[in-house]
């Protein structure tokens, strides 16, 4: 039995294929996908290429799905269940793992997407350690698979706001408006946040998030039109933020976080950086002096994923306004053309 999938061999290289359908893993389940959303984490391993990629590889992390065969001994989900699958290399067995922290695993099971085959397939075998870590999660009954499929970028930007908290009444500033930017604004004001603020170089994509989310965004700063320190502290009087969030893969900007953060405050470096160009310089003082507490954030936990879902379903995040494209899957391409401009938020790809 055949299926339809895109394979990234390369750089530039994707390919609409008929492949077959994988085999329904010892201890776990195959799903069909209905929808699977393009992660900038998608688009690095088809246009840039990645060092953790195993090419050929089919992409696509971002999944909900319908299940269509359990292996025998599951008895947690059953066919029809509607799912949505999460990223998870936990071994299950690590002091990370068992401390409850399978994203930061020291003996990881290879990734989905990079490693493992994804979902911009018509069915996709949900790998063992995946299903049993808890990385499959029913979908409220209240979302659609489309609208479903956004939780795990939530879950990611969740993780991150567990590492660096934002308080009732803090002041936050979000370096990057595409998606996890924009979630991590709609995060920042469910927790209570009195401002938010958003930078990044292109003025029209600022724009079009205050005029889309005019109770979430409350300042943005076009940091190609401004001097985003003296903006920032004009907009903070003179204190900076007290949680400072990088969704952006720029080294200038991570540096630049710390000199935005006030006294005490909490920098998440949530965009990873090129491997060939991921050192940045901190000033050792501004850190000492001001008593900053640097974060990071690797993918997302169980819990995270679960409450990502429940957000959407009580519409605290509106997926609608977040999924602004879709494509079915022969058009995928379009997709990533459509990302690439970056006139979008999120893009969702359907399914046959």
């Amino acid at each position: 039995m055949k299926m339809k999938a895109a394979v990234v061999y390369g750089q530039n290289n994707m390919r609409l294929e008929e492949v077959p359908i994988p085999e329904v893993p010892e201890g776990s389940i195959r799903i069909k996908v209905k929808y699977c959303a393009i992660c900038g984490t998608d688009k690095r391993i088809y246009k840039i290429g990645d060092f953790r990629a195993a090419y050929p590889v089919i992409t696509g992390h971002e999944i909900a799905a319908e299940v269509e065969s359990v292996s025998k001994g599951v008895t947690s989900v059953k066919e029809g269940d509607r799912v949505c699958v999460a990223p998870g290399h936990g071994c299950g067995h690590c002091r990370a793992c068992i401390s409850g922290y399978p994203n930061v695993c020291t003996n990881p099971h290879p990734s989905l997407g990079y490693k493992l085959n994804g979902g911009f397939a018509e069915y996709m075998a949900v790998p063992e350690h995946i299903f049993r870590l808890g990385f499959v999660n029913p979908i409220p009954k209240e979302l659609s698979f489309k609208q479903a499929s956004m939780s795990e970028i939530i879950a990611c930007c969740i993780n991150a706001q567990h590492n660096a908290p934002v308080n009732k009444g803090d002041t936050v500033i979000i370096i990057g408006a595409g998606p996890a930017g924009l979630i991590h604004a709609h995060l920042a004001k469910l927790k209570g946040a009195s401002k938010v603020i958003v930078t990044q170089r292109s003025a029209f994509r600022l724009e079009k998030a205050r005029e889309m989310f005019p109770d979430i965004v409350d300042h943005i700063i076009p940091s190609s039109e401004v001097d985003l320190q003296s903006t920032a502290m004009e907009l903070t009087n003179g204190l900076g933020a007290n949680a400072v969030f990088v969704c952006a893969p720029s080294k200038d900007a991570q540096e630049a976080a710390l000199n935005l953060a006030a006294a005490r405050g909490r920098v998440n470096f949530f965009g990873g950086l090129p491997k060939d160009n991921r050192f940045v310089s901190v000033d050792s003082n501004n850190l000492h002096y001001k008593e900053l507490f640097i974060s990071g954030a690797s993918s997302s936990l169980p819990a995270g994923n679960i409450e990502a879902l429940n957000l959407l379903a009580a519409k605290k995040i509106d997926p609608d306004k977040l999924i602004t494209h879709t494509f079915g899957l022969d058009d995928i391409d379009k997709g990533f053309d459509v990302m690439e401009s970056r006139n979008c938020i999120k893009v969702a790809i359907e399914m046959p």
